[in-house]
């Protein structure tokens, strides 16, 4: 069965990229695929759905991080006062949930050592590259947006919106922000996913109809402290992206006509390279394992 559209997001294409298998139980068996959900009768879409919602506890804790930081801007954006106690206690509680969906149970020294070790990523947001300008005289106007909107390209989804926007001057500034970075520059892909970013501001109303108008930062947590990277936008740069995500459109495309309802699973592509199955929650049921 075809899902009724194509959704892109960076970390999906990724996860194709490193195991057609993990896709496609992920995203076009589980989670709004094949119909049945977790009771279906076919023993393995309900697998599919079970065990995709599993996750290591570092991916928790990551999520439940982003969470916060985007508490925390929304509480700057309305001059709220941003409380370290109440954000702990927040942040307890998500955890708390979080391990309840994915793992059934919860271990309270799990949650206070996943909380240790994420709360210092919230409290040290005011020293953040251009976070820590928000709200003083630098910046002429922000504003948080949802990056959960899906910006529509036909009939797929691509989940492109900023997390937030800030005019400094007569530059608009796109911000992609990410919990936890392994690298301060991105790699030529990377750099490519943040341009899509570029098609979304040109096709605003509101914003400048020229790519050098704006800048693209990426502003993540990287070796205990928050480091950012931005590049001004171009019209080679915006025309790159697009590219890309035409391919990766009909990439994602064809994977999901290619396992329809009849498709076998065991027969699926695996992962070459076993870094990445640390955290894949179909990793004991996998031929390759």
């Amino acid at each position: 069965m075809l899902a009724k559209s194509i959704v892109w997001s960076p970390s999906r294409v990724r996860m194709l990229n490193e195991c057609p298998r993990r896709y496609v139980h992920s995203h076009v068996v589980g989670r709004g695929g094949w119909p049945g959900g977790p009771k279906s009768h076919i023993p393995k879409v309900a697998q599919a759905w079970q065990l995709g919602n599993k996750r290591i506890h570092s991916d928790l804790m990551i999520r439940t991080i982003s969470d916060g930081v985007k508490d925390w801007i929304l509480m700057k954006y309305r001059d709220d006062n941003w409380s370290e106690h109440s954000a702990k206690n927040q942040m307890t509680a998500r955890v708390r949930g979080s391990l309840r969906e994915s793992c059934g149970e919860i271990d309270d020294n799990l949650v206070k050592e996943m909380v240790s070790e994420g709360f210092p990523r919230l409290t040290a947001l005011e020293r953040a590259p251009l976070l820590s300008q928000l709200g003083s005289e630098r910046v002429d106007e922000w504003m948080p947006l949802n990056r959960l909107e899906a910006y529509w390209v036909g009939n797929s989804r691509v989940y492109t919106v900023p997390d937030l926007i800030a005019r400094i001057g007569d530059k608009w500034h796109l911000v992609r922000l990410s919990s936890q970075l392994w690298r301060r520059v991105p790699n030529e892909t990377q750099q490519l996913e943040l341009g899509v970013m570029l098609k979304w501001a040109l096709d605003e109303p509101s914003l400048p109809n020229s790519p050098e108008q704006f800048v693209i930062h990426r502003i993540g947590w990287l070796n205990h402290r928050w480091l950012g990277w931005r590049n001004r936008g171009s019209a080679v740069w915006k025309d790159a992206s697009q590219v890309m995500l035409t391919h990766d459109l009909k990439e994602l495309r064809f994977i999901h006509l290619a396992n329809k309802g009849d498709v076998d699973l065991d027969d699926l592509a695996t992962n070459n390279n076993k870094q990445h199955c640390s955290n894949c929650g179909f990793k004991n049921e996998c031929p390759r394992a």
